[in-house]
């Protein structure tokens, strides 16, 4: 899989080759969504099988993608309005006879974000840009679970969704070169986390200094410290 380095600020616009391309970075696990002639496989980036902890989102796949087809994403799990990582890991802890209620109160969706290959083409070395195109042409004919990931090149839209899209558990933003190719094992996009900070006092935490178990804190509002 193509991987990401982590920078503290939003790259401009102009500073990718051929321009950057933002995309919201979802709380999720990262998933390769494999389509041949006998089924689906999921694939965590680890090189782990994932579908039989994901069965909503291996009949999906299934169903809706030609045989030849290779998608990069993230599996997430909405719970409301929110993502809600707990609920997707979850599935993989549970066993096996549980996955199907599971997936029937919280199913998950896959946010589809790149291509690897369509009609048994490999497609890995053509620009990002072309293989967006394809992937568009592709989730023309998707129903959920498979969603396409929102993509922008405009610097203020993707800095509009850094704030925006926070409160829903959305993790900040990826970055890639708009003619980059997709390169497995190399860091050549970026990610940019959002993050919210708030002073608190810690009066007492439960377990060892270094490993907390729980920790009691306070904040100072109107005059009042509450726990």
């Amino acid at each position: 899989m193509a991987l990401a380095r982590s920078e503290d600020s939003i790259p401009p616009a102009g500073s990718l080759p051929g321009g950057a391309r933002y995309e919201p970075k979802w709380d999720g696990y990262r998933v390769v969504a494999v389509r041949d002639g006998q089924g689906v496989r999921l694939w965590s980036r680890q090189g782990k099988d994932l579908t039989g902890r994901l069965p909503d989102l291996a009949v999906a796949a299934r169903d809706q993608l030609a045989p030849g087809t290779v998608l990069d994403g993230e599996a997430v799990i909405w719970n409301g309005d929110r993502l809600d990582f707990d609920l997707l890991q979850r599935r993989l802890v549970s066993a096996r006879s549980g996955l199907a209620s599971l997936a029937a109160a919280h199913p998950a969706t896959f946010m589809v974000f790149d291509v690897l290959a369509v009609g048994d083409v490999d497609v890995r070395s053509r620009r990002l840009q072309e293989r967006r195109e394809i992937l568009e042409d592709l989730s023309t004919s998707w129903r959920p679970p498979l969603q396409l990931t929102p993509s922008t090149g405009d610097e203020q839209t993707a800095r509009q969704w850094f704030t925006d899209y926070r409160p829903a558990g959305v993790e900040g933003l990826v970055v890639k070169a708009a003619t980059g190719v997709y390169a497995p094992g190399r860091r050549s996009w970026v990610k940019v986390k959002s993050r919210e900070t708030v002073d608190v006092i810690v009066g007492a935490v439960t377990g060892s200094l270094t490993r907390p178990e729980t920790v009691v804190a306070g904040q100072v509002r109107d005059g009042v410290l509450h726990i």
